[in-house]
């Protein structure tokens, strides 16, 4: 009785905690976001059903495309993503900023047969020994380069074919878990999502991360479905280690995966057995990754770059955000050569954690979250880093593109709301579980670190998944009030899949 319980507790705070987050997103949007006096509520509130009309109509054409033939889905689906990114780069070219200029200069150079210890001795990898998913990400986009052309333009059609792959495996793993409808509601949702449409026409490493982020949904899934495999768990294990080569967050999702296992399956000493291998692997790897950098580059790297992000998410004044005054300590420990990188992560990591403790007993930390919380749910970040880089259009359009993005947010924080209530209410937790771990495992471990709106890219594949299941449950309510006579005309319409 006790076990169930326990068992009943756990399945239920993850979703209670993410209901209460999803509540102060809504709460704290407006204010990383200043709605122009050319919109009213009235609008705003047209816009938002208008989006769920679209949202719906296109579920109901494409599975009703999907009936009629599977390749013309998926070739559909593809072009909708697809053909709209490729011709706004086209006609809307832009420049690579940031890391993103990095990205592409070190990769431009590798593909030109440059060695990396040649491009450390010249000061071409600048801080990128440090940050080392920016040696990683360039590698890959460096491979790209030397078969598809040396251009930033490459770069370009990279993430957005890379984004077109995501959204078609975000249907397939979700057509084995899921009805048809949610499956293909969740890869629309993705697919036509106003801020990361606007920012996977960049040079991001985001496109990459979030397609081994579907994909080793993917391979769960077939864990799941088919028993332990030592194959499976090799690739989901390599999966997760190329994760975090470009962004440290693999750990959140092989733990949202082991928690799911071991609460939903019921025989848990056999999950764990499934699982032991991918935790040795990653594990393995994550202690030995500096010694793994310096074979793959030749060149000393840090083991971690956690020490410079909790570092920053610590500044108070700045709101957990980059501020020069950073900046100027971290290029003062990088520049000292008596210190490894790994020495700098470790006193990076110190100061941070000083300020953290300092911050709690001032009575400060409370107010310093709720700063950071705006930042990391600022729906604004595709938008900005088109302006950086010198989008003109857009800067020019700023009121309308804005407002779409931001209702946009919010129709999906309403429905991601409604869904979690019907889970609780339905018994339907197991259903969602997994991602409900993953939308509060991304949130508050990227609480603690440095924060951009970019940071909550991740939340989209959840947002996505968790609205479609809520509008397929919000469906099957409604059908269930529908008279006797009309469910019959309406069963002969549908699918069994849909049900």
């Amino acid at each position: 009785m006790l076990k169930k319980s326990l068992t009943g507790l756990a399945m239920w705070f993850p979703v209670v905690i993410m209901i209460a987050l999803l509540v102060l997103t809504t709460c704290l949007l407006p204010e990383s976001w200043s709605s122009s006096d050319a919109f009213t509520i009235w609008t705003m509130l047209a816009v938002g059903l208008g989006m769920i009309v679209l949202i719906v109509l296109l579920t109901w054409l494409f599975t009703k495309l999907y009936q009629w033939k599977k390749g013309y889905f998926y070739l559909a689906l593809s072009l909708l993503i697809l053909v709209p990114r490729i011709i706004w780069i086209a006609w809307l070219p832009t420049d690579a900023v940031s890391d993103y200029y990095y990205y592409n200069v070190i990769a431009s150079y590798v593909a030109d047969q440059n060695s990396w210890s040649v491009l450390f001795d010249k000061g071409i990898l600048f801080y990128a020994p440090y940050f080392t998913h920016i040696l990683n990400f360039s590698n890959v986009l460096s491979v790209v380069y030397k078969l598809f052309g040396n251009s930033y333009f490459v770069g370009q059609l990279f993430n957005i074919f890379l984004t077109g792959l995501t959204g078609v495996l975000l249907y397939i793993t979700l057509a084995k878990r899921f009805s048809r409808n949610v499956a293909t509601s969740a890869a629309l949702i993705f697919a036509i999502w106003p801020a990361y449409f606007l920012y996977s026409t960049l040079l991001g490493t985001e496109p990459l991360f979030l397609f081994l982020f579907v994909l080793s949904i993917y391979l769960y899934m077939k864990i799941e479905e088919n028993g332990f495999s030592p194959l499976w768990a090799f690739l989901l294990a390599l999966t997760l280690i190329c994760m975090n080569m470009i962004r440290p967050l693999a750990a959140v999702v092989l733990i949202a995966f082991v928690i799911t296992a071991l609460i939903v399956q019921k025989d848990r000493r056999k999950t764990l057995k499934a699982y032991s291998i991918v935790i040795i692997l990653f594990v393995l790897f994550s202690l030995g990754q500096s010694t793994i950098n310096r074979l793959v580059y030749h060149i000393p790297t840090s083991n971690s770059s956690l020490g410079y992000s909790l570092f920053v998410g610590a500044n108070e004044k700045s709101g957990g955000q980059w501020a020069k005054e950073d900046a100027n300590q971290f290029w003062k420990l990088y520049n000292d050569t008596s210190l490894t990188n790994s020495e700098v992560d470790k006193e990076l990591m110190s100061k941070g954690i000083t300020r953290y403790k300092d911050m709690a007993k001032d009575g400060d930390l409370v107010s310093h979250m709720k700063n950071k919380y705006i930042h990391y749910s600022d729906e604004n970040y595709g938008y900005n880093w088109n302006v950086y880089s010198q989008a003109g259009f857009v800067w020019y359009h700023s009121d309308i593109i804005l407002m779409i993005c931001n209702v946009f947010m919010y129709v999906m924080l309403a429905i991601n709301f409604v869904a979690a209530i019907l889970a609780l209410i339905l018994r339907k937790i197991p259903s969602i579980y997994l991602f409900t771990l993953f939308q509060v495992g991304f949130t508050l471990s990227g609480l603690l670190v440095e924060v951009q709106g970019r940071y909550h890219i991740p939340l989209i594949i959840g947002y996505s998944v968790l609205a479609a299941w809520g509008l397929n449950e919000i469906r099957k309510l409604c059908l269930a009030f529908v008279p006797k006579k009309k469910k019959k005309r309406q069963a002969i319409l549908t699918t069994p899949e849909d049900v």
